[in-house]
């Protein structure tokens, strides 16, 4: 039901979001084609909230999920129709996830023995509530960050969600929880059939916008969380960590090089991973195909070093190994860029004649 209703509101509200102006126009920064309207994320979150009530009836325990998702997506449609400032949006995001976690007691309160048996368990008390906030924070501009080319925040929407449902039905984790990861992660599906490009359409007919970026990066934070906290399951906070990495690991080298280079961490630019592999000339289905395959391979990764029991200073190591040598990577990819350039210069002759 969440696949159908997300699928079948994509088109219908079109007309309505045309008239109100939410729609997404070129400019320096966004450089598709067209006036495309900022559907998505609204057609997602009444399809989750439709197949929910349908299936259960109420909210049940879940109503900070709920009020998160909704404070968020009017926030997001209010900033798609008059871009509001970062800060801003930076300060709600901050408020919304605070009183979740205040008021519902979803906290990370350890980070398991990611340091070997000797230290034990990395317990973070006082500092649980300012960590799990500033672990939805991140997450909502992860998603954020990642939604600048055709289908690719909603396929890692979809994969990341599914991994979560996955791992949950193998820690142990409440059916309940399991069933709201898949029921989101349907309803991004649906909106997918409109966002990907696919051999009878060569550019994406809606975008999620602000709205359903920071809306599902919310959701996508809460699903983690509450799976990887809850009493029932037995899963590795590493584990999530893992099935999270590839668009987190993106955000954060990205942030290292504009700090490093005296710009805010906040700040626009074409560094990002979806960017480089486009500027090595793959195309944008190559790119999205690239990047959804490395999320859902390393996501198998962390669940497969869970389920085999290793040791999770070894799954946390090997985490921190790939985030490092990929912002080592990202602060040399002009060198990258160059070297694909040359050898399809000299491999292809349509680039040669582009060139020339």
């Amino acid at each position: 039901m969440a696949f159908a209703v997300s699928a079948g509101l994509v088109p219908a509200l079109r007309g309505p979001a045309v008239r109100l102006g939410l729609v997404d126009r070129p400019c320096h920064r966004k450089r598709h084609e067209g006036t495309i309207p900022l559907t998505g994320g609204l057609a997602m979150f009444l399809a989750f909230l439709a197949a929910l009530l349908v299936g259960v009836g109420h909210f049940g325990h879940h109503a900070g999920l709920v009020i998160g998702m909704t404070v968020l997506l009017i926030a997001g449609v209010v900033d798609d129709l008059i871009d509001l400032r970062a800060l801003f949006k930076l300060l709600i995001q901050v408020s919304v996830a605070t009183v979740v976690v205040i008021a519902t007691d979803l906290q990370i309160r350890q980070l398991g023995p990611l340091f070997g048996p000797a230290i034990g368990n990395v317990g973070l008390g006082p500092m649980s509530v300012p960590f799990t906030v500033a672990c939805f924070v991140f997450m909502i501009n992860v998603i954020n960050m990642a939604d600048g080319v055709d289908g690719l925040a909603g396929g890692l929407g979809v994969i990341m969600l599914s991994l979560i449902a996955l791992v949950g039905w193998l820690g142990g984790a409440p059916a309940s929880l399991v069933g709201l990861s898949l029921i989101l992660a349907t309803a991004a599906a649906g909106f997918l059939l409109w966002n990907m490009r696919f051999p009878f359409r060569s550019k994406a007919a809606a975008f999620m916008g602000d709205a359903g970026s920071m809306m599902l990066g919310f959701a996508i934070a809460w699903m983690a969380i509450a799976t990887a906290t809850h009493p029932s399951a037995s899963i590795y906070p590493i584990t999530i960590a893992w099935v999270l990495l590839i668009p987190c690991m993106d955000t954060i080298a990205v942030s290292i090089r504009r700090i490093s280079q005296g710009r805010s961490p906040m700040a626009a630019d074409r560094a990002h991973l979806h960017h480089i592999f486009q500027r090595c000339h793959f195309s944008v289905t190559a790119t999205v195909g690239m990047i959804h395959c490395l999320t859902l391979a390393t996501g198998l990764l962390g669940i497969l070093g869970w389920w085999l029991e290793l040791p999770q200073w070894l799954l946390f190591l090997l985490a921190a190994m790939t985030i490092v040598g990929y912002t080592l990577l990202l602060m040399s990819a002009h060198r990258l860029i160059r070297w694909r350039t040359r050898r399809l210069r000299y491999n292809t002759p349509t680039l040669r004649k582009l060139e020339r």
